[in-house]
């Protein structure tokens, strides 16, 4: 597809006994932390320590299952990792046994989790194209336990053992494949009955560069001629969020990795712009436009 331009990352098709580890919930203080992110994509890297050696780059990646870590940062660290089987995985289309190994410790600023399940692979995972080269990621199956917060503008992300308190306006995520898809209710422009707008779902992918509407869907639907390339959205809305007059691009989603029913892609252009928060126990999140300050 040649309208978006997509963040090379690694896919993971993973299998492998739960039982071969145990994970204790997050613990430590919350504190808003620093990340990075290259360009075309929204993806925080963030600066962690490793059973205490500090300063490694990894991505945090909600859209991803496992905790990943490059054997050039465990060689390079003298990290000592204990041992516990292999897991098959599917790297960059090759099919290949990983080692798994268990991690003492993970600190994401005061946060430490403990005891974390870990796949060891060799190779760039994509974000040293975009100048910053980071050595792991930080899937869902880690983050399940918090509600994390990112926002955007500020480049400040906030992690936290998920709170008893539940703020209104969010909407319920769910999983399509390793990815998670959410409600949105669009509006035509010029639509001659704005009174019945569209309810489908939305593909969330930070790692995307761009908004993409399905363009045989769009056309069906009267929110772009055929042929079109882009289209306006009049009203955009996930929960109580709504962007009026957004641009997106027009693509197949079929062509795209991520299945299910979704007839778009949120993208990196509009998630930059705001605050969003991901309330993993719940199945929950929240846009904030920036303009609001991150709750």
């Amino acid at each position: 597809m040649t309208t978006i331009r997509r963040l090379a990352v690694a896919i993971f098709a993973v299998s492998a006994s739960a039982d071969l580890y145990s994970q204790t919930a997050p613990v430590g203080q919350t504190e808003w932390i620093r990340f990075e992110t290259i360009d075309q994509s929204a993806l925080p890297i963030v600066r962690v320590k490793l059973n205490g050696s500090g300063g490694h780059r990894l991505v945090i990646d909600p859209s991803f299952n496992d905790f990943v870590l490059d054997t050039l940062v465990v060689d390079g660290s003298g990290l000592k990792l204990a041992a516990q089987g292999q897991a098959e995985i599917d790297y960059y289309g090759r099919k290949e046994k990983v080692p798994i190994a268990v991690l003492d410790e993970l600190r994401v600023g005061e946060l430490a989790f403990s005891m974390v399940r870990t796949l060891l692979v060799e190779g760039e995972d994509g974000t040293g194209m975009g100048g910053l080269r980071s050595y792991g990621r930080i899937g869902r199956d880690l983050l399940e336990p918090v509600r994390l917060t990112v926002h955007y503008p500020r480049r400040l992300l906030f992690l936290e053992s998920s709170p008893p308190e539940v703020p209104a306006g969010g909407a319920t995520f769910q999983s399509s494949g390793r990815f998670l898809m959410v409600p949105v209710v669009l509006s035509r422009v010029g639509a001659e009955e704005p009174g019945q707008p569209e309810q489908v779902h939305f593909i969330i992918d930070a790692g995307t560069s761009g908004t993409v509407l399905d363009k045989k869907w769009a056309a069906e639907r009267g929110f772009a001629p055929k042929g079109a390339t882009g289209a306006e959205i009049a009203s955009f809305r996930v929960g109580s969020f709504e962007a009026k007059k957004l641009q997106v691009a027009l693509g197949v989603m079929k062509e795209l990795p991520y299945g299910g029913t979704a007839v778009g892609v949120i993208g990196a252009d509009l998630l930059l712009g705001l605050s969003v928060t991901y309330d993993f126990p719940r199945d929950l999140i929240w846009l904030v436009s920036a303009k609001e300050e991150a709750s």
